[in-house]
């Protein structure tokens, strides 16, 4: 995990109304949900970004999506998608090595998946601006 994915574990592993809604209080992952794990669960992963290159001071944005996905509705996927936002929506993470000074949330996600097996899954988040300058 790099240390923005560190960051972001932190926070929302951390979010004790957020981790009530999941499937066990570790039900937060970095890019894929483990095989056989227990449903709710967040996952966030890097989109895309990059550095910024407008000043000498090293500057990042990056997008990152985190999502809470439900094995039951769209509606407790709704839940946990709302305790996310409480957590990052214009706030700032503690990034080691870096000063984050802005974390907002720009793009929304909700949508239903069937596995080949008839499993249905429930995906509702957003795509959030991850802003850091070099500590």
């Amino acid at each position: 995990m790099n240390a923005v994915s560190a960051a972001l574990y932190s926070t929302l592993a951390g979010g004790t109304a957020l981790t009530a809604l999941l499937a066990g209080t570790t039900s937060v992952y970095d890019s894929l949900v483990p095989h056989g794990a227990s449903f709710g669960v967040v996952v966030f992963s890097l989109q895309g970004g990059g550095d910024a290159n407008e000043t000498p001071r090293r500057r990042k944005e990056l997008l990152y999506t985190v999502k809470g996905i439900s094995a039951t509705s769209m509606k407790a996927a709704g839940a946990i998608d709302a305790q996310i936002d409480a957590l990052l929506h214009e706030k700032t993470l503690a990034v080691t090595g870096w000063e984050n000074y802005s974390v907002m949330r720009e793009v929304d996600i909700a949508y239903a998946e069937t596995t080949p097996e008839g499993r249905n899954y429930w995906h509702v988040g957003g795509t959030y601006r991850i802003r850091l300058c070099e500590a």
